[in-house]
């Protein structure tokens, strides 16, 4: 995993599958991100999730209040779940 930040937004690259085992590790990194600005999340090598990780997003979107966040690159099955709990509605999802 690593994050980068720029002065215009704030961008994490994730890699591994996000469930439950992973909990610390998952609010850690997205609770590293300021929410001073538009957040990225790149999900090309997230390969599964959870819902410890869909509860960590929701988290996120609550911190960022006015800030957009956008989920790029998730996978057909990623996507499903996203989409599923209606987070479309939450995040701007891309490919």
């Amino acid at each position: 995993m690593q994050q980068l930040d720029t002065d215009f937004f704030r961008r994490i690259e994730l890699n591994s599958e996000y469930d439950l085992s992973q909990k610390e590790q998952i609010a850690a990194l997205l609770g590293s991100l300021g929410a001073d600005g538009p957040g990225v999340i790149d999900l090309t090598k997230v390969t599964y999730i959870d819902s410890t990780f869909l509860q960590e997003l929701a988290a996120l979107r609550l911190r960022f209040k006015g800030q957009s966040i956008t989920l790029t690159g998730a996978n057909a099955g990623v996507k499903r779940i996203l989409k599923l709990v209606k987070f479309e509605r939450l995040f701007t999802l891309t490919d």
